[in-house]
């Protein structure tokens, strides 16, 4: 059915232009009683006016496809001044309402079959441009307990407004493109797939699903976020761009990035962040950080970090920091090189984090590192100059200087540092304490000195850098050239 603000031969519902579209579009969906399935097209911009309640809401008796006819435009406003305007779309109560019915003997489906069922009801958007200048904050909203029988799809969709998406069973998100709109996909929905999509002009990419997965996408500017919230778990990032834009997790476990590309090429004099929190299986592989500092902090719940086959250039550096009294089972950063330049420092640092779910900011470094593998890295002065190195903040009036291309601020228990190659650095020194740019750097932060109880260098070459290490601490050093 095809509803336009133009008189063309083949339109169904036709709107004057400017007028408000809300009820012809009602109609149009109740024909779709007849079918089961609501598949309307919009042709040029339709008008939607706010009346301080929801305009569609959707109901699991029939599937809805809304689809541009090449590029279809529904613009929300207010006119009329309605207070507290409810969203364009959103999922009705009878969905759940329903669901309440089927009983235990039910004789054909089960309550609990039925409630994570994935034989799934679909709302699609295809070809649409959503606008809102309306005090709304989303355009769609979808909310209902325990169904997770949703499926959505967004195709070609420019978002210039947000939505709101709970409990889906699945949800993919196909070349669209989104403007200062935040996508949200919240409270346990599953099976999320964004590709191809483009996030820019403060817009927000956010989910806490269960299992998603964001490929090929753009994510430009400083206030550009993807943003796996606290139980945005079991996901991955693959083959994305962040071009001045933000990485940034609450508690994201099991968390797989790779091939990603983050650099600042739009927005000069701006360092977009990868700031990775709260949670554990954190895997970082074949990813290019130039001028990106990787951040992961507040480790407490042991598990493991893998970041290996990365570049890190240019004032790149990686930072890991385990809260007070938590631990990391196991680091493992292999396989990487770190290309610093004077005052552009790519260098490792080892840290603390304030206590889990404590109320005070205050890091006393009592975290652990169980076991600590740097093996196969390559450490550089790429601008082959003199020039500074530069430390990271550790707590508020502590800093951990950049004095080693490894700086560790914090206890471990096994430590093996083997087949790296620390090229001469070539003039670097640490701005705080002007000592030579050295292999190795263990720093008091806090009460007391960390120590290493296994600390093993094996198969290095170093070329002339010097071995920062107290006197109270033992190694064993084997194999190596220039140590």
């Amino acid at each position: 059915m095809v509803v336009s603000d133009h008189m063309d031969p083949d339109v169904d519902f036709y709107v004057p232009p400017g007028s408000d579209a809300t009820d012809v579009l009602n109609e149009a969906l109740q024909l779709g009683n007849i079918y089961g399935v609501a598949h309307i097209m919009i042709r040029g911009r339709l008008y939607l006016y706010a009346n301080g309640n929801t305009l569609f809401s959707l109901e699991q008796s029939k599937h809805y496809l809304f689809e541009g006819d090449g590029l279809g435009e529904l613009y929300y406003v207010n006119p009329n001044n309605a207070q507290n305007p409810g969203p364009v779309f959103a999922v009705a109560s009878i969905a759940t309402s329903q669901m309440q019915e089927i009983g235990d003997t039910a004789p054909v489906v089960g309550k609990q079959f039925a409630a994570y069922s994935t034989n799934g009801w679909m709302v699609a958007f295809k070809n649409l441009r959503l606008l809102n200048q309306t005090s709304q904050r989303w355009f769609i909203i979808t909310g209902f307990s325990g169904m997770h029988s949703l499926m959505m799809y967004f195709d070609g969709v420019e978002f210039f407004s947000g939505i709101w998406i709970n409990e889906t069973t699945e949800v993919v998100v196909y070349n669209c493109y989104a403007n200062g709109a935040e996508l949200l996909f919240d409270s346990q929905s599953r099976e999320l797939t964004v590709f191809g999509s483009r996030f820019e002009h403060n817009a927000v990419l956010a989910m806490s699903a269960r299992g998603w997965s964001v490929v090929g996408c753009v994510f430009v500017g400083k206030g550009s976020y993807l943003n796996p919230g606290n139980d945005g778990n079991d996901g991955s990032v693959v083959a994305c761009v962040f071009d001045g834009a933000t990485l940034i997790t609450q508690g994201a476990t099991n968390l797989k990035i790779v091939a990603s590309q983050f650099q600042n090429v739009t927005f000069s004099g701006y360092q977009g962040t990868v700031q990775l929190t709260l949670g554990w299986n954190y895997v970082i592989v074949g990813c290019s950080f130039v001028q990106f500092p990787l951040s992961i902090t507040n480790v407490y719940n042991g598990h493991t970090i893998v970041i290996a086959m990365n570049n890190f250039d240019y004032g790149s550096y990686a930072e890991i920091g385990v809260c007070d009294s938590g631990y990391v089972d196991s680091i493992v950063i292999m396989g990487n090189i770190f290309s610093s330049q004077p005052y552009n420092s790519s260098l490792i640092f080892f840290t603390g984090s304030p206590q889990y779910r404590s109320t005070s900011n205050a890091i006393y470094f009592t975290g652990t590192i169980n076991m600590l593998q740097i093996a196969f890295n390559t450490f550089i002065n790429a601008a082959n100059r003199s020039g500074a190195t530069l430390g990271i903040k550790a707590a508020e009036n502590e800093n951990l200087h950049g004095q080693g291309y490894i700086n560790l601020g914090i206890s471990v228990k096994y430590a093996y540092i083997s087949f790296n190659y620390f090229k001469n650095n070539q003039g670097l020194h640490d701005n705080g304490t002007g000592k030579p740019l050295g292999v190795f750097y263990m720093q008091q932060l806090g009460s007391s000195m960390p120590t290493v109880s296994y600390l093993m260098f094996y198969f290095n070459v170093n070329e002339d850098n010097p071995l920062y290490i107290p006197s109270s601490q033992s190694y064993i050093s084997q194999f190596n050239i220039g140590m």
